[in-house]
């Protein structure tokens, strides 16, 4: 606590206990430095964190601890348009006052495109907010809650991104080896922006005063995520301070309580091999998971003292037990999967959505035919749960007659993109003497740079659209990132759309200079879009089951993740709990199972749709035997006909 660290960052896979331990870690300094103002920040959407402390928190600090004078806790939840509004009210100007007239596109042209990138830049604006409060001293630290892994990467890289386009507007160009800039246009508020993301930047990467906290689980999906992670931060120069391994099963219990805690020991000590300078620590699953303040204060005191740590520590001789079989399925079998194209697997992280799409998909299959199974996940899991290794082309699942499994590679499809783009600028100027200006050329070469932050997504979008016209497989089977308040990737047609039809309109205008080709490309990609957004309307069409867990907070978060489904008028066909445990003589067991079915029937009650349930095997499904068995098990929690709509 007395380190010179004033931000601390809790990130990993989502499911993993990041906001819990932010928000303990931050109480847990509070209560040790009462004189210093502490922020807990989290820069994701879904109310996590005011779930979490009972407390309806605001994009404005809110109390939670007092402390001595100007000491205490507070927290905030991002406000993502109100975040962005004030840096926007002063970034667009600047950027329509720096657009410089070009030989071919004017100035208004160039407007058009720049005032578009403002979506996207709502965590990059927390951000910025953060660097404020501790250059001026209003507060001393910061502990900073993020999204999963895709998310945090993108929040991580946002500042050079937005770095790099100021200097696209501004005129900058690199010269010689060490790449110097040349003087730029467009001085004052973007100057001094360009140095503010400058020092972002810089703070990011001091371990002096960042320090970032992986969170992870003894799980080999969330292993293969936090290596990905891991090494993620290492090339972009992220200080980690530790690792720490939430919800590790304690050494007492019956058999399936040792099995579950045998499950975890490889990857602990996988974990403990990443680096030697990086500690592990081993924190204990919660009965009953802390909520509120008080009980926070509690986990806090005793995480922070070291003690679990070294108790839950694993001895050599654990490991995984042999497979458990499935249980035996209840009398209310779960029902079929409807006749849909397009089946989207949704939840927030670490819910198991890679599995039961997986298990969907081997299933489906078997009694229908072809089936193509596809990740648009940044951090892919479905090479670990079909235990085969996929890349991004369309693969055969060893060991199935028809099923076909991909993992989109979202960074090489946008840069494969890019270059296109490039090639085409390039060849319109050629076919255009007249038009030389080395501004235009730039911008046109570096379209993309002016694109929202979030358009990678269409690259997912694109893709499943494809798959979609080529008629292929009779179904579709997504696992798409994980949810926020909402799906990102439904939301990626009403934002490519706006910036396509701009791009539009630029080379409608400009078609017999050199833009026909680049113009034929937007018609063709506004055509993507269209028909993506038909799917997504019609039922017959496309589908979305949402995974969750028997747990209070991730009911919360499921029941605003239906109604914001519902709210865009998509077909929402069930809720599916995962890993429910089954019926135990150990009393720890037989309590978390009917804390986990109690939560299942008051969120089937409250959404007025068909919960089913898939119960926990003796370890994670990975491999078609294990994942059909897995499918199999599945159950409806009531029968449908006595549910109500909410």
């Amino acid at each position: 606590m007395s380190n010179g660290h004033v931000l601390h960052i809790f990130g990993g896979k989502g499911g993993t206990g990041k906001t819990t331990l932010a928000a303990s870690f931050a109480v847990g300094m509070s209560e040790a430095a009462p004189k210093e103002s502490i922020l807990l920040l989290t820069s994701t959407p879904t109310q996590a964190l005011s779930d979490l402390v009972k407390k309806s928190l605001t994009g404005k600090p809110t109390k939670l601890l007092p402390g001595k004078g100007e000491g205490g806790l507070s927290a905030v939840e991002l406000d993502g348009p109100a975040a962005v509004k004030p840096l926007w009210e002063k970034l667009k100007p600047a950027l329509l006052a720096a657009a410089a007239k070009g030989a071919l596109l004017s100035q208004d042209d160039l407007s058009q495109l720049y005032q578009r990138i403002a979506p996207g830049l709502e965590e990059l604006a927390g951000l910025l907010q953060v660097l404020d409060m501790l250059e001026d001293k209003s507060v001393d630290r910061v502990v900073l809650d993020t999204a999963p892994t895709s998310h945090t990467l993108r929040l991580l890289d946002q500042p050079a991104h937005l770095r790099k386009f100021l200097g696209l507007v501004r005129g900058e160009k690199p010269q010689g080896k060490k790449k110097e800039v040349t003087p730029a246009v467009g001085g004052g508020f973007l100057e001094e922006l360009a140095q503010k993301l400058e020092r972002v930047g810089a703070l990011l990467r001091d371990p002096a005063r960042t320090s970032f906290h992986l969170v992870t689980l003894g799980e080999p999906v969330v292993e293969a995520q936090t290596r990905a992670l891991f090494a993620q931060l290492k090339e972009r120069g992220i200080p980690m301070t530790e690792i720490l391994v939430n919800g590790v099963e304690e050494e007492t219990g019956c058999p399936a309580c040792q099995g579950r805690r045998g499950l975890q020991a490889p990857h602990v000590r996988k974990y403990q091999t990443l680096d030697k300078n990086i500690p592990v620590h081993l924190i204990a699953k919660r009965e009953e998971p802390p909520r509120g303040v008080d009980a926070l204060k509690k986990f806090a005191k005793e995480w922070m003292a070291g003690k679990e740590d070294k108790a839950l520590e694993f001895s050599a001789a654990e490991g995984p037990p042999a497979l458990v079989r499935a249980p035996s399925m209840p009398p209310i079998a779960a029902p079929p999967l409807p006749p849909t194209r397009l089946i989207f697997f949704v939840g927030q992280g670490g819910v198991g959505k890679s599995s039961c799409a997986a298990a969907a998909a081997v299933t489906l299959t078997e009694k229908e035919g072809p089936v193509l199974l596809i990740s648009t996940d940044p951090a892919h899991s479905l090479s670990d749960v079909l235990q085969s290794r996929l890349t991004d082309t369309e693969t055969q699942v060893k060991g199935t007659k028809g099923l076909y499994a991909r993992e989109l590679d979202i960074a090489g499809w946008f840069n494969a993109f890019k270059k296109r783009i490039r090639e085409k600028a390039d060849r319109a100027f050629e076919t255009n003497p007249k038009a030389d200006g080395a501004q235009d050329r730039e911008v046109l070469r570096n379209l993309l740079e002016t694109a929202p932050s979030g358009m990678d997504e269409f690259a997912a979008m694109s893709v499943l659209t494809d798959a979609l016209v080529q008629e292929r497989f009779k179904r579709i089977v997504v696992d798409p990132s994980p949810t926020l308040n909402s799906l990102r990737l439904i939301e990626v047609p009403a934002l490519a759309r706006d910036w396509l039809n701009a791009l539009a309109a630029l080379f409608a205008k400009y078609r017999a200079k050199g833009g026909a080709e680049l113009g034929d490309d937007v018609a063709a990609m506004l055509k993507h879009v269209q028909r993506f957004e038909a799917a997504l309307a019609s039922p017959s069409e496309s589908r979305f089951v949402v995974v969750t867990r028997g747990e209070e907070l991730a009911s919360l978060r499921t029941e605003r993740l239906v109604e914001a489904l519902k709210a865009r008028k998509l077909q929402v066909e069930r809720v599916l709990v995962n890993r429910v445990l089954p019926k135990s003589v150990c009393e720890r067991c037989e309590n978390r199972r009917k804390q986990e079915l109690s939560f299942a029937k008051v969120l089937e009650k409250r959404i007025g749709l068909p919960v089913t349930v898939a119960p926990a095997l003796g370890r994670h499904p990975a491999g078609l035997r294990e994942l059909k068995s897995f499918r199999t098990s599945w159950y409806a929690l009531s029968d449908p006909a006595k549910i109500k709509a909410a």
